[in-house]
């Protein structure tokens, strides 16, 4: 377990949300089910705690550590909770062997001792354990936070009103799709293409929402957008985005004009109006005009008035699946959770909200929105 605490550090763990900047104190904190994950001592990489919420108050607790001869020591318990604080008598097993040789009967196992986790924020936490034997002092250390479960986030800055969640797999859900910064009348040169479909091999059993395009004009932006109704008229909202979607772009690759993944850059955000397209006429009058968005979107790694950069389309994979014609496409969760954003509704009670690709890399990209959320509340 070692390589696994300090190597997930080392490639970026993204946290979807809870960040004290987004006003998170220690008041208030609980232990609840976003506390499962994976907690470590950032000090001290190569040991931590995974942590599984149970209902009725229990959470089941591994602690990931090693004994006094440098051996591996994994100490496992079923915990309560109360309140910020979970306290768990830990028990080391051993005795049994490795599969095909397993017998079950052959486990045997003793109290190692008691831990307390206290929840002190979203992402922080100390441990103190006071071992059942003489060979160990009690003590405390700080840990924090090192993975959380794809899609959970944190109570202490749920603070707003309404939530809008949209799950793909039963179809378009209002959303359509906007193809922006190209020469107008080139669609299939460009194979621009988007529907309702079945996600890839892996994936198959689930659907969503595929957006294709083959970037020829160094700058291909293509919009999956749908309306949002029944808010307050004139009225301005603060807004937080998340999108998951299917990529089987590694990390790391090398392609003409960019990567394509890191080069391929994500955005989320909303707007009072409905985007659209604007022709802008060639300046040499040598080329068909350009179709531009008719608000500000960004440009590649750039944030725009009315979207925030969230990300990219790199999913994780190491280089060495660059080239392979088979890689396996992944589902990657972004979010606009700690970025401050405000969208005013039109005089129907109407925003628009949308997730975006712009790609510097120039050839064909592809991904899939499987989920979409947006949570609202009114600015004042």
């Amino acid at each position: 377990m070692k390589g696994f605490f300090q190597a997930l550090p080392a490639v970026g763990v993204v946290v979807l949300a809870c960040a004290l900047a987004n006003g998170a104190t220690a008041q208030g904190a609980f232990v609840d089910h976003h506390v499962t994950g994976n907690w470590y001592e950032p000090h001290r990489p190569g040991h931590g705690l995974q942590i599984e919420m149970l209902d009725l108050s229990q959470a089941l607790v591994a602690w990931y550590t090693y004994d006094m001869d440098g051996e591996p020591l994994w100490l496992l318990g079923l915990g309560d909770v109360e309140g910020n604080v979970l306290t768990a008598e830990m028990r080391r097993y051993s005795g049994a062997r490795f599969p095909d040789d397993f017998d079950p009967h052959d486990i045997s196992g003793a109290v190692w001792g008691d831990i307390h986790f206290r929840l002190t924020d979203c992402d922080q936490a100390t441990i103190s354990y006071t071992p059942a034997d003489d060979f160990h002092l009690p003590d405390e250390f700080p840990l924090e936070r090192l993975t959380r479960i794809d899609g959970a986030r944190c109570p202490m800055t749920d603070d707003f009103d309404e939530s809008r969640s949209f799950n793909l797999d039963r179809g378009r859900q209002g959303f359509e799709a906007l193809f922006l910064d190209y020469w107008d009348g080139e669609e299939d040169e460009l194979e621009l293409e988007w529907g309702h479909s079945a996600l890839p091999d892996g994936w198959s059993t689930r659907n969503g929402i595929r957006i294709s395009g083959n970037n020829r004009t160094d700058d291909l932006m293509m919009v999956l957008m749908r309306p949002i109704d029944g808010l307050v008229p004139d009225t301005t909202y603060r807004l937080e985005l998340e999108m998951q979607f299917a990529t089987n772009v590694p990390s790391g690759c090398v392609g003409v004009g960019g990567s394509p993944g890191e080069s391929v850059y994500m955005r989320l955000g909303g707007a009072g109006e409905r985007p659209d397209y604007v022709l802008e006429d060639d300046a040499s009058g040598r080329m068909p005009p350009m179709r531009r968005p008719s608000i500000d979107l960004g440009q590649q790694a750039s944030p725009g008035e009315y979207a925030l950069a969230v990300g990219n389309m790199a999913n994780g994979l190491d280089e060495e699946w660059c080239t392979d014609p088979d890689r396996p496409w992944r589902l990657k969760r972004v979010t606009t959770a700690g970025q401050d954003f405000e969208v005013t509704a039109d005089e129907t009670g109407r925003i628009w909200v949308y997730g975006l690709s712009d790609s510097g890399f120039e050839s064909t990209s592809t991904w899939y929105m499987t989920e979409f959320v947006a949570r609202l509340s009114p600015a004042d």
